[in-house]
């Protein structure tokens, strides 16, 4: 049985970044490493954003030996998202890892293409992303401390349930509402020669109702719903919330 781990958005190096859990994830795929044919990360692995990256390395060697030890045994696949884009550019030996910006993989037949996502957020700049990366510090990660994420995710909770209300008004009450970054990775994947897209950077995780799309979510503490995961398996995606005590949720 083919089966694919997919996590994203873990941003190391920021305060909010709950390192603790995905080192405990990490260690539980190497653990399972024999059942695990890939493993994907999404991108935002570290957050670089007015950071010095090295510094940042530095602060996350454990993560990153861990990860070098995983990769020992299972290819680990690494695409590069807007928060850590500053590698892209590097000697990728530094990290000891493969550096990618978008992958595709085949599983029985299914055609499953992973990437980062910040493509379909109409607000994300990639030159403004590169500008406030790079080497020196220019001050906090997150200048809001953390109280961005449950805010944009309430938000979001809101809007998408008044937009299920009115569609079910309409009469269309088998619709299914999606925010706009999630219908523009849709409409991607109509564009590509792929079955399923999996993508990160919303922080918002979910299984496409056709399951033909998924988003892991983040590592972010702060986040409504964080430590969460994509299974693949048999071309299936699952989403699950990882719990270090006992046996990993699935999120419906």
């Amino acid at each position: 049985m083919s089966r694919v781990i997919v996590a994203g958005d873990v941003h190391l190096g920021a305060d909010n970044a709950n390192v603790e859990a995905f080192n405990g994830f990490l260690e539980s795929l190497y653990q399972d490493r024999a059942s695990i044919d890939e493993v994907v990360l999404l991108g935002d692995l570290w957050d670089m954003v007015r950071r010095d990256p090295f510094g940042v390395a530095w602060e996350t060697t454990e993560t990153l030996e861990q990860l070098k030890r995983l990769g020992d045994e299972v290819p680990v696949r690494l695409i590069l998202g807007n928060h850590d884009m500053y590698l892209q550019g590097l000697d990728s030996t530094r990290y000891e890892l493969d550096f990618l910006e978008k992958y595709t993989l085949d599983q029985n037949g299914t055609r499953i293409h992973f990437r980062h996502g910040n493509e379909f957020d109409a607000l994300q700049s990639n030159r403004l992303s590169k500008y406030l990366s790079g080497a020196g510090d220019r001050g906090d990660i997150d200048p809001t401390r953390g109280r961005k994420d449950p805010v944009v995710a309430g938000v979001r909770d809101v809007v998408c349930s008044i937009k299920t209300r009115l569609r079910a008004d309409g009469g269309s009450s088998h619709a299914r509402s999606y925010p706009r970054r999630e219908r523009r990775a849709h409409g991607y994947l109509g564009t590509i020669a792929a079955d399923k897209l999996v993508y990160g950077h919303t922080h918002a995780p979910y299984v496409h109702h056709e399951n033909i799309a998924a988003n892991p979510g983040s590592w972010k503490s702060t986040a409504a719903v964080h430590n969460t995961y994509v299974e693949i398996t048999e071309g299936e995606l699952a989403l699950y919330r990882y719990l270090p005590e006992e046996e990993d949720e699935p999120i419906e």
